[in-house]
């Protein structure tokens, strides 16, 4: 008999396990509800409820997204205590409460806060809305990227790589159920219909399919998984990580990169309902997570060979780029809103360059975001790795904490108030103090890339 006879047959591929599965599932039912909303969400503030851009962005921006970017340094913690099943139902209900509260607003408040004849404030039960969205979701994706974590085994980039794509499968399809649901009926009817039913699927799930996660390497079911924070411990290594000058600056710098990007929900709707009372914002914020789908691959690929802060400089400088074409419409003259053509849809010409921004933001956060691990790991202290890795998201709840308003505020500024005042609108100045950040980001980045470089050598020479 030959060797190749008596040769052993190949091992199959471990598989991964029904909870895996059951997590990305999930993932995409919370994701869908979040985003069937989230395009819309200022616009409903400020149209529907009559609030002001700078009180909407702040609500959206501030609570919202600072609550979802801050809060999992905690919640990780939470769920570690109390299991990811227990922890992830509550998240759930919260959720779905939290949708059903917005989207019901004005059936329930005008009772409640007794109608004085004059316009209500609507801002009380919209913050108690936010917060359980917020404070919800930031429990879930602490859970489920645990989950992933846990019973990936060795296919760790594999299994994250199918995470990531199933955040932009919900992301599409959320969108897209919104479109038809706002169209036939109404604004509010995207939080109380697509919104909370995705999350209370969610939540079915969770209840019903979903098994506490067993670690699939030998390995950690040995006893050498990493061992739990106490809530103590998480709030005391913010003060750590934060000691430390190189990582602030990493916080200020990568911030001012995802201050481009949280303009996404944040000024960009207004502007576009602005050049078009009827802009359809959730079509338009579909092109960014369709880039992710059709480019991932192939962005990956071109930057695999760079460094983490290369790849994030090109991505901060894709993003600057793209915002810049925003003021092309004004330097052209004409009226931003006129209807052109493109694929048999009339879109208004600002709203073509808008896509443009839109799409290279999706390719900026290829570029970037994957590399903040890596990012991370290059300025931690040997030996404080993980530590520092749990405060991953700060960047992005700091951008999303003050750029939410400054978005809204310069709306303000150059649109809505010179319209109410009868003035002209000029726009341009808006993107070019946009475009300004997104600079300053570029420079500050390629500072801290000349840094890291410097304390390197320094580390060599003594070594």
């Amino acid at each position: 008999m030959t060797d190749a006879a008596n040769a052993p047959a190949p091992k199959p591929k471990p598989k991964f396990p029904a909870t895996f599965w059951t997590a990305n599932t999930i993932e995409i039912f919370e994701r869908a509800a979040y985003y069937a909303m989230a395009s819309f969400m200022v616009i409903y503030l400020t149209e529907t409820l009559g609030m002001s851009p700078t009180t909407a962005t702040f609500l959206n921006g501030t609570l919202l997204w600072g609550t979802l970017y801050f809060l999992p340094i905690l919640s990780g913690t939470l769920a570690d205590k109390f299991g990811f099943k227990k922890t992830l139902s509550a998240a759930f209900v919260m959720i779905a409460l939290g949708y059903f509260t917005l989207g019901q607003v004005q059936n329930f408040w005008p009772r409640l806060a007794g109608g004085g004849g004059g316009p209500l404030n609507y801002t009380l039960p919209v913050v108690f809305g936010i917060c359980l969205i917020g404070i919800g979701g930031s429990v879930v994706k602490p859970c489920i990227a645990g989950t992933v974590q846990k019973t990936a085994g060795a296919r760790t980039t594999l299994a994250f790589g199918i995470f990531y794509m199933v955040i932009n499968i919900g992301s599409i399809t959320g969108r897209g159920v919104s479109y038809f649901v706002r169209t036939e009926l109404g604004i509010p009817a995207i939080f109380k219909y697509p919104s909370t039913i995705f999350a209370f699927l969610g939540l079915l799930l969770v209840l019903f399919l979903y098994r506490e996660p067993q670690y699939a390497d030998a390995a950690s079911s040995a006893g050498t998984k990493p061992p739990r924070r106490t809530l103590g411990q998480a709030l005391l290594g913010i003060f750590t990580v934060l000691g430390n000058i190189r990582f602030v600056f990493f916080i200020i710098v990568v911030g001012l990169f995802w201050f481009l990007y949280i303009q996404l929900y944040n000024l960009m709707p207004l502007y576009l309902r602005f050049i078009d009372p009827n802009a359809p914002v959730e079509l338009y914020t579909m092109a960014n997570p369709l880039m992710i789908v059709a480019f991932q691959l192939l962005i990956t690929k071109l930057v695999k060979r760079w460094s983490p802060v290369r790849s994030m400089i090109f991505g901060a400088v894709v993003v600057t780029l793209g915002m810049l074409t925003n003021i092309i419409p004004a330097l052209l003259g004409g009226d931003p809103a006129r209807k052109v053509g493109l694929l048999g849809l009339a879109l208004p010409v600002a709203g073509l360059f808008m896509l443009v921004s839109i799409a290279s933001m999706a390719v900026g956060e290829m570029m970037a975001s994957p590399r903040v691990f890596e990012f991370i790991g290059a300025i931690a202290p040997k030996g404080q790795e993980g530590l520092y890795l749990g405060y991953q998201s700060l960047p992005i709840a700091f951008a999303s904490m003050i750029g939410g308003p400054i978005g809204g505020r310069l709306f303000e500024r150059f649109v809505s108030e010179p319209q109410a005042a009868g003035r002209t609108v000029e726009t341009g100045p808006m993107w070019l103090i946009i475009v300004g950040i997104g600079v300053a980001s570029i420079v500050g980045l390629a500072v801290f890339e000349a840094w890291i470089r410097r304390a390197a050598v320094r580390t060599a020479g003594k070594g």
